[in-house]
């Protein structure tokens, strides 16, 4: 079995169907510029800059972005800035296995039936939407490379200073 077809078998069956199926419609996808949908962890850290990360346990470049993520929060937490994670694992004990080897310090959401999923418009893994002091949407970025950091932390820095 390849990488795709096993992460596949691993997502949440709603998220996978409207994923693989382009069943998500480009009108339902969270765009920059839009209010971010809003969720109770999410509202935990209004006048915040945020960084909501949807992300898997079997998903290889989640598994680059999830430490890289940490590392980011690290640096410019006390400017202002929160990562908030969206597990979407089927089953939550694959995330939480996860997490107990990473160690991250920022809040993470489980969402199972990948209702937050579809709430943004998540068409792909690992999916993060960078949301402004305001609450709006400034970057949606679909996918990770290691390279996509610096771009980031740039944007984040902005962000923060904006007050």
């Amino acid at each position: 079995m390849n990488r795709a077809s096993a992460a596949v078998r691993n997502t949440p069956p709603r998220l996978a169907a409207l994923c693989l199926l382009g069943l998500l419609p480009a009108a339902q996808a969270v765009q920059p510029q839009q209010p971010a949908p809003a969720f109770d962890a999410l509202a935990g850290h209004q006048g915040e800059v945020r960084l909501v990360d949807f992300w898997a346990s079997w998903c290889g470049p989640c598994l680059q972005a999830l430490p890289r993520y940490e590392a980011l929060r690290q640096e410019l937490h006390a400017s202002g800035f929160e990562v908030i994670g969206v597990d979407v694992d089927q089953r939550p004990q694959d995330g939480a296995k996860l997490l107990q080897t990473l160690h991250l310090s920022y809040p993470q959401v489980v969402d199972p039936q990948g209702r937050l999923a579809e709430l943004y418009g998540v068409n792909g893994m690992p999916a993060s939407y960078l949301i402004d002091r305001k609450g709006q949407v400034r970057q949606v970025h679909v996918g990770f490379d290691k390279n996509d950091i610096e771009p980031l932390r740039k944007a984040v820095a902005q962000l923060v200073e904006e007050k």
